[in-house]
């Protein structure tokens, strides 16, 4: 078996393989050359060092806020004194006491749609009273605010 006549010669011809690559070449194209620009000086702009309008505006409503609650604590709301509030705090845990009881009182089963929103009411309200405990015995002062 000599040679597959369809691909020529086993090693190519290897003079018309450099003369067609070298009739086919191209110039190589190079970028062109950036003209170096004069350094900008930041400093230079008129609005530097200033700071921008929305940090500007962002700063006044923050002040604004903060006056408005510094006015909200100063004002003449009535403070709860401390026998006033140990018996606020003991009235919501008898009545946290006795929503637990009928909390632990129900069975164990829903089964019908009244007993899950009798279930689903006294969690809310054992969680309410929850909070509102754990708010009373964190402060030191309570203010009471009407509206």
């Amino acid at each position: 078996m000599q040679g597959h006549a369809t691909f020529g010669t086993p090693y190519g011809n290897a003079q018309q393989t450099t003369q067609y690559l070298r009739a086919h070449e191209k110039e190589p194209v190079l970028p062109e050359r950036k003209v170096p620009q004069e350094d900008f000086l930041w400093t230079a702009k008129p609005c530097y060092g200033k700071n921008p309008m929305y940090l500007r505006r962002n700063k006044d409503t923050v002040k604004r806020e903060k006056e408005a609650f510094e006015e909200m604590t100063t004002s003449t709301s009535p403070a709860l004194d401390a026998s006033e509030r140990a018996q606020l705090l003991r009235h919501l845990k008898t009545k946290w006491g006795s929503i637990n009881t009928a909390y632990q009182k129900q069975p164990f089963v829903t089964d019908s749609d009244m007993k899950k929103s009798r279930k689903e009411e006294l969690e809310r309200s054992l969680a309410e009273i929850e909070r509102d405990i754990k708010s009373l015995e964190r402060g030191e002062t309570v203010l009471i605010v009407d509206g």
